[in-house]
């Protein structure tokens, strides 16, 4: 970590990713090559998760949509969740840094 708080991909830290990706909904080049196994990754886990230990090596087309679905609902339900988890945390990260410098908050929630 940097400065004990900012984690670091090559040379973004997780601000600047958040950055790049909001305003061009694009991945950092030298993250791209990584993007599909991680997500092939995550596929397969919630899969077992929800019962599916195979699930790389069925046949999609055999299982009902319903199982399908749910695992691609599960995996949008953990990212949502992660997002919302990491603009929680800079949100209060940048809410408390003002109010430490001394200015006030504007709408900080405890």
């Amino acid at each position: 970590m940097e400065n004990g708080l900012v984690a670091t991909v090559d040379k973004h830290t997780i601000t600047d990713l958040m950055q790049i990706t909001s305003t061009t909904s694009l991945v950092p080049r030298e993250l791209q090559p990584f993007v599909k196994p991680a997500l092939d990754e995550f596929k397969y886990d919630m899969a077992t998760e929800l019962g599916l230990p195979d699930y790389e090596f069925i046949d999609k087309g055999d299982l009902p949509s319903r199982q399908n679905g749910k695992v691609g609902g599960g995996m949008t339900k953990k990212m949502v969740a992660f997002a919302e988890a990491v603009l929680a945390y800079y949100y209060r990260e940048r809410m408390l840094e003002v109010n430490y410098n001394g200015a006030e908050p504007s709408k900080l929630q405890s």
